[in-house]
């Protein structure tokens, strides 16, 4: 507190003293908490961005909101995040959704992080069609049990 504003409030009771700091102070938090509302709910991961960044910017937006005085429920925080992934976590979303994980954001974000490796590993399938009407799959087999899961 700076010397003047203690000065005001020295022979104020606790009460009256924080009514007077919501008076002085209120306005601007509820423009920041507005402001970053917003830059949490329209957070969308670019194809090809780093998971790891781009959820540690939304955990970031979700503790500053809680420093405001908005805490938001953890489910809510959780479904925030995985909408916000790019469509290369579908198939991450959709098991993460039916095995109904309950879980931190910061185990969120590890197990998106081997997701993600998982996902640069992961051979795309290709179905090659010749014109004698033979058709020829080649598929690459993924050793890796824990990205099979994470992404199943």
């Amino acid at each position: 507190m700076s010397p003047e504003l203690q000065r005001q409030h020295e022979n104020m009771d606790a009460p009256t003293m924080i009514l007077h700091l919501k008076e002085l102070f209120g306005a601007q938090s509820r423009v920041e908490r507005y402001q970053i509302s917003k830059a949490l709910f329209q957070c969308k991961m670019a194809e090809g961005s780093s998971v790891n960044t781009h959820v540690l910017k939304m955990i970031g937006y979700i503790e500053k909101l809680a420093e405001l005085g908005f805490v938001m429920d953890h489910e809510l925080s959780i479904d925030l995040v995985l909408q916000s992934l790019s469509s290369s976590f579908s198939q991450f979303v959709m098991n993460f959704n039916m095995n109904h994980k309950d879980m931190t954001l910061p185990e969120l974000l590890n197990m998106l992080k081997t997701a993600e490796g998982c996902l640069k590993k992961e051979p795309s399938f290709v179905l090659v069609v010749s014109s004698s009407k033979s058709k020829k799959k080649s598929f690459k087999k993924n050793k890796n049990k824990k990205c099979k899961l994470l992404l199943m």
